[in-house]
């Protein structure tokens, strides 16, 4: 092993904690560039969640009609929870609010092909607070 390639295993250990070999390609990559990160100016839907764990979580959401058109999250968590966010946000898109209520953390970690036994409270916190953010919108706002 060279020099780099020792680098970058330390980097994603870092990233993902130490049981990083565990973690399938896809939740490497959505760790390493996660989609949907960042804030929304005045979403229809905002949910908030402080994890067991100290890792938070805040999941945006935009309405057109009754589907979810937009979502995003910021998260202060690790590569596991980056993975989570990114999954839930790409798979609500397009979804009703009671298609997206439905999801569970099991639909997470089927998304990102598997997540370690100790990194499944990442898709936990991730889906309590998109079911937070789906409180929060009022049936008028979106319609």
């Amino acid at each position: 092993m060279n020099d780099l390639d020792r680098a970058m295993k330390n980097l994603s250990r870092l990233l993902m904690g130490e049981s990083s070999e565990q973690f399938t390609d896809l939740a490497m990559q959505l760790a390493h560039e996660p989609l949907n990160v960042g804030e929304m100016e005045q979403p229809d839907g905002l949910g908030y969640v402080q994890g067991e764990c100290g890792d938070s979580m805040w999941i945006y959401l935009k309405m057109d009609g009754d589907t979810i058109a937009q979502a995003t999250f910021i998260t202060d968590g690790c590569g596991a929870t980056l993975a989570c966010g990114s999954a839930a946000t790409d798979m609500v898109h397009g979804l009703t609010l009671q298609q997206a209520a439905e999801l569970g953390p099991g639909r997470i970690i089927e998304y990102l092909g598997d997540l370690p036994a100790s990194h499944h409270h990442c898709a936990v916190l991730t889906i309590n607070s998109l079911k937070k953010a789906i409180a929060g919108i009022s049936p008028h706002t979106h319609t």
